[in-house]
Parts: structure tokens; C-alpha cells; sequence
């Protein structure tokens, strides 16, 4: 589903742009953002860090820091977000539309066991649901999420927990509430490679056994390789890139993406790493052409001075770059990325 949102999407966002206020001025950290993800799709937003991908998920259920100004649409399984009283929106955010941070243990009361929390959380997001239908749901989510010996690990408190289970703990307590969307922010980041592969092919199986959308933001391409269905690359608040994310990964567009790929260990394919050189803009200015221009190795005198819109250059391909048509077969000249087939 790439390019507007589509009616009856799981997540549909359109021009969304955000500014935060700041000692030195407002700071414009989502310009223009346009996505949406289909029923049942993983679709990951990726970038380095300050790009807007985990700004795009807090905006999406309205999480941002007071004084946050937001314009554009935005719905989230049905609801217009933007327009949600806040009874409404707290509402939709425990139980249609649910949400796993980076760091688990701060999901986590430390007072409180395991088993109670997640009897909190899906009965938070259904009040009708009796204590004990709460705690058969919850020990059975344990189960589908991994957790060996569930009735156990229910008497537990969190320091009693490795760092692995707590996140699939989290994503149990986000599933009792039967959602139709999940948002993961960065939910691997704080776990060793293996404990990393193993939750991303959890996240991957409940998509494909529940039908679960699932929005995944990361700066690891490599993360999301085989298991993202659509792949929304970001800098600077903008989008630049978006597509399947097999042809991104094999085909780049867009010479920030290229650039992403050749600092990816596991999708460099050339031997050695590349750094991007420079800087991304602050968020407080404004660049009158690309975002990109002063790092691109490609860039032209036009890409000083004119911004360049997203533009359909294959099918379901989309591209923020004036000279993505030609630049693609460049790229894809210089690079050879082996993705990883899914089943």
C-alpha cells in the first residue's frame, strides 16, 4: 500500500507535519508525511536518528510532548486521531491501537508480577472481561508469545525476568488487548543479536497468524529485511523513499537510502562500511531545496534550490529525488544487497 493512505487502512497518515517548541524556536520535525499501512501489512519507517520515524509513531496516537502543533490526518483503525476526544483517544490506544517501546523494563511496574499486569492491561482495554477470563487470555498470550512454563512466569516480578522475555512480555501485554494495529519503537535496539532475531520472527508470526498490522520503526535495515512487507525511509521529517522492501533493498532510489544500506553490516555488500558523511539540517531551519543535498555525493546545483516532491518512478515505488530515475540504475550498478527470501 504505497502512497496515500487507502480507505479502511489499519494506519493512514497524510501531510502530517509537526512542530515542537524550543528555547531556540520551533522546531519542525515532521514536513509533509504521507503513508499508509494496509490491513495485516508490517511495514517499517526507517532512518538515523532524528530522521522522524519514532516522532511518526508518536504522532499516530497522539504521544507527543505538550505543546506539540500537528496538522495534516491522521487515522488509526478506523478513528480520526487528530479529531479524538481525549477519553476516546485513551480508549483507542488501550485497546485497538497498542504500542512497544524500546526499553521494556520501564513497561514494567517492579512492584507488581507479571501476571497482574497483563490482567491490568486486558481488562483496561475490555472492562467487560471478567478477572478470571483475564487471567486465562493473558497466560495463553504468555504462551503464544514464547514464554515457557506461562502459569509460572504469571507469579513473577520483572527483575526476575531476562531482558528478552520482558519485551516479549510487553508485546504479550500489548496482544491481550486484541489490537488491530501494533507500533514498535526501535523494540529490539536494547537486546543482543540473538535475543533481537528471535523477536522479530515472533513479531512476524503473530503478523501472519492474527492478520496484526504492524508498524516498526528502526535505523537497522538490516533489522527489518525479512519481515517488513513495505519499507518508509525518512530524513530529515521528510520521506524520501517508499516502497516493497525487497526492491528497495535490492533496487535503492534514493542516494540516502543507497548511503543507509553501505553502513549496514549485513547489507553493505561491498566488503567494508561507509560512514555518511556530514550532518543531517536541525530541525529548526528550513532547507529551501533537498534536505539531503549538502551529504549527497550525487547531488546537482538543482537539488540546492528546489525541493523535491515524491514522485511515482516504478510501480509502488515512490521517491523524494529529482534525479531518482537515472540514480537507480547507478546504484544498483555499484551494489549487489542479498535479501533474505521469506516463506
Amino acid at each position: 500500500m504505497t502512497g496515500p493512505p487507502k480507505p479502511g487502512a489499519a494506519l493512514g497518515m497524510r501531510d502530517v507535519r509537526v512542530s515542537l517548541p524550543s528555547a531556540s524556536g520551533e522546531l519542525r520535525v515532521l514536513r509533509g508525511v504521507t503513508f499508509g499501512v494496509g490491513r495485516g501489512e508490517v511495514v517499517a519507517v526507517a532512518g538515523e536518528s532524528g530522521s522522524g520515524k519514532s516522532t511518526s509513531i508518536l504522532a499516530a496516537l497522539r504521544l507527543l510532548p505538550p505543546g506539540a502543533q500537528v496538522s495534516g490526518s491522521i487515522e488509526c483503525a478506523g478513528e480520526d486521531v487528530l479529531a479524538m476526544p481525549k477519553r476516546e483517544l485513551r480508549r483507542l490506544r488501550a485497546s485497538r491501537a497498542r504500542i512497544v517501546f524500546q526499553d521494556p523494563w520501564r513497561a514494567l511496574h517492579p512492584m507488581k508480577r507479571v501476571g497482574a499486569q497483563l490482567v491490568e492491561s486486558a481488562r483496561t482495554a475490555d472492562p467487560e472481561l471478567s478477572a478470571s477470563a483475564a487471567r486465562e487470555l493473558a497466560r495463553e498470550t504468555l504462551g503464544r508469545v514464547g514464554i515457557p512454563d506461562p502459569a509460572a512466569r504469571m507469579r513473577s516480578h520483572p527483575h526476575e525476568i531476562s531482558g528478552g522475555q520482558a519485551q516479549r512480555i510487553v508485546i504479550a501485554m500489548a496482544l491481550v488487548a486484541r489490537p488491530d494495529v501494533l507500533f514498535c519503537d526501535e523494540p529490539t535496539t536494547a537486546l543482543d543479536v540473538t535475543t533481537q532475531a528471535q523477536i522479530l520472527e515472533l513479531l512476524r508470526d503473530l503478523n501472519r497468524e492474527l492478520g496484526l498490522s504492524i508498524v516498526i520503526a528502526t535505523h537497522d535495515l538490516e533489522v527489518i529485511a525479512d519481515i517488513a512487507d513495505r519499507l518508509v525511509v525518512m530524513y530529515a521529517g521528510e520521506i524520501v523513499e517508499q516502497g516493497p522492501t525487497a526492491e528497495v533493498l535490492a533496487r535503492p532510489r534514493h542516494p540516502y537510502t543507497y548511503a543507509l544500506l553501505r553502513s549496514a553490516p549485513g547489507l553493505a555488500g561491498e566488503g567494508r562500511l561507509h560512514a555518511i558523511a556530514g550532518r543531517p539540517p536541525s530541525p529548526s531551519e528550513e532547507p529551501l531545496g533537498c534536505a539531503f543535498a549538502e551529504r549527497c555525493p550525487s547531488a546537482a546545483d538543482a537539488c540546492a534550490t528546489v525541493h523535491p516532491e515524491a514522485r511515482e518512478v516504478a510501480p509502488g515505488r515512490l521517491v523524494a529525488c529529482i534525479r531518482a530515475e537515472g540514480y537507480g540504475s547507478v546504484a544498483a550498478g555499484k551494489r549487489a544487497v542479498l535479501t533474505k527470501e521469506r516463506p
